[in-house]
C-alpha cells in the first residue's frame, strides 16, 4: 500500500517561500513594535513632566519674567527635577553621564558641525556648562536645553539606542493657554511639545531622522 508524502524538493520550496515572506514582514512588524514602543514612552514623559509641571504652578514656584534668564532656566529645571525621584545627577559639568552621544539639538546658527555623525558639534545642546541634567529611577535622562531658555530635552529610554529626536527623545516647554511659547510665568498654564506640528519629510536640527511625530503622537 502506497503512502503520500511530500518530495524533497516540495519541501525545500515550501521552506523558501515561508523564508521569502518572513524576509518581507518581520522588519515591518519589528519597526512597528518599536514605533509602538516609541509613542508611549513620549506619551508617558509627557505625562510625567505636566505633572510635575501643574505641581509647581500650584505651589507658585515658578518666578520667570523674561525669554532668555539664566537663573530662571536653572530654577525651572531643580523644581522639575524635585517632582522626580533622581537616580543621577549630572549637574552641568558631567552630563555625558546622563545624555549619550547621539542627536543634540542646534542652538545659535543652527550649522551642523561633523556631517559624518549627524550633529551639531559646533552648536549642539545639551552641552557642559551650558545644560542641567539628570536621570530619574526609571531611566528617563532629562536636560535643559541651554543655560537660559525654558526648553527641557527628554531621552526616554537613556542610553538606549536610537538616540534619535523624534524617537526617543522629545522636546517641551511651556505655554499659554492658546499653545503659544510663554516666557512669562504669569502666561505658563501648561507643558506642550517644542514642535506643535509633525515633521515628516524636512531634516532639520531639531528633527535629523524624519518624521518626527511631536504633535500627533500626543494625540493619538
Amino acid at each position: 500500500m502506497k503512502q503520500k508524502a511530500f518530495t524533497l524538493a516540495e519541501v525545500l520550496i515550501t521552506l523558501g517561500i515561508i523564508g521569502v515572506v518572513a524576509a518581507m514582514t518581520i522588519p515591518t512588524l519589528i519597526g512597528k513594535y518599536q514605533e509602538k514602543q516609541f509613542k508611549t514612552a513620549y506619551k508617558k514623559v509627557y505625562s510625567e513632566l505636566s505633572r510635575a509641571f501643574q505641581e509647581a504652578l500650584v505651589d507658585q514656584q515658578f518666578t520667570r519674567i523674561t525669554q532668555y534668564e539664566g537663573a530662571s532656566t536653572e530654577e525651572e529645571f531643580n523644581i522639575l527635577k524635585s517632582k522626580f525621584k533622581v537616580s543621577l545627577d549630572c549637574g552641568k559639568t558631567d552630563i555625558y553621564r546622563c545624555w549619550k552621544k547621539g542627536d543634540t539639538l542646534c542652538g545659535g546658527s543652527c550649522q551642523s558641525g561633523n556631517a559624518s555623525d549627524g550633529i551639531d558639534m559646533e552648536n549642539g545642546n545639551p552641552a557642559d556648562n551650558d545644560s542641567l541634567c539628570f536621570i530619574d529611577i526609571s531611566g528617563q535622562s532629562w536636560c535643559s536645553y541651554s543655560a537660559i531658555e525654558n526648553i527641557f530635552v527628554v531621552d526616554t529610554n537613556g542610553f538606549a539606542n536610537p538616540n534619535q529626536f523624534g524617537k526617543d527623545r522629545w522636546i517641551f516647554t511651556f505655554a499659554d493657554e492658546d499653545n503659544n511659547r510663554a516666557s512669562n510665568y504669569h502666561d505658563y498654564k501648561k507643558v506642550i511639545p517644542y514642535y506643535t506640528r509633525d515633521i515628516l519629510t524636512l531634516t532639520s536640527s531639531f528633527c535629523k531622522h524624519p518624521p518626527c511625530y511631536y504633535q500627533s503622537w500626543l494625540l493619538d
